[in-house]
């Protein structure tokens, strides 16, 4: 095998292994949601401004630099 699938598979153990013990950690549902009820405000402000943002990203300046040009590409960075 090659080196890219050893270090490949040997991420997706990683990951599975993470998934597993974060499952274990959450009670149910409503646990896993609202993270426990346990974030921070500055946690909740940061996923909530991420969210906005991938929506942007995905959706909104696809467009913009279709209408006008590739100089709407630095829009997102400043």
């Amino acid at each position: 095998m090659s080196t890219y699938y050893i270090v490949l598979a040997i991420y997706f153990c990683i990951i599975f292994a993470i998934g597993i013990v974060a499952a274990r950690k959450t009670e149910g549902n409503s646990d896993y949601v609202l993270g426990g009820r346990s974030l921070s405000p500055g946690v909740t402000a940061l996923g909530a401004g991420a969210s906005d943002m991938s929506g942007w990203l995905l959706l909104g300046l696809p467009g913009a630099v279709f209408v006008s040009g590739l100089d709407q590409i630095w829009l997102p960075i400043g």
